[in-house]
């Protein structure tokens, strides 16, 4: 069974090997425009008030992540959207947004910002799934950035 849950320094090594792994495999030429040093101390980059790390878990696995990282008191930040590709189209990724939205409409955040690549479809779609909606594009040599927004004003929706 799937648990989504906050993140644990147990959790660290996997966290790591999870992300670089996918990083590494499936987006390369993307890890210049997306610095490492946040997963390197993950209780340092995302422990503060307002902010955090959820991991989804099959048993003793670490299969998913997302984090929220404070922008400002009214904006949070989506963040580190992974999932491992044995456990693609199970809907996890999903699970994960659903998680830190709620996270985030429990503070009383009002926007959540996600910042992607062109090259991560996967996580620019199941984001739109949510209702984020694409507000700017930035070429950055043969990649695009690109930036999403969600209001949080009239709440979250239930999956």
């Amino acid at each position: 069974m799937i648990m989504i849950r906050r993140f644990e320094q147990e959790d660290q090594k996997s966290v790591q090997s999870l992300i670089h792994g996918i990083m590494s495999l499936e987006f390369g030429d993307d890890q210049n425009v997306y610095p490492s040093e946040d997963i390197q101390f993950i209780s340092r980059h995302y422990g503060a008030l307002g902010e955090g790390f959820f991991v989804a878990q099959n048993t003793n696995k670490i299969i998913g992540t997302v984090a929220i990282k404070k922008e400002d008191d009214r904006t949070a930040l989506l963040r580190r959207l992974f999932v491992d590709p044995a456990y693609r189209k199970q809907q996890i990724g999903l699970k994960l947004i659903d998680k830190a939205l709620h996270f985030c409409a429990d503070l009383g955040y009002e926007e959540v910002v996600f910042r992607t690549t062109s090259r991560m479809v996967a996580a620019a779609r199941i984001c739109q799934k949510r209702g984020f909606v694409k507000r700017a594009t930035l070429a950055m040599g043969p990649i695009e950035l690109w930036k999403f927004t969600l209001s949080l004003r009239d709440g979250v929706k239930r999956a």
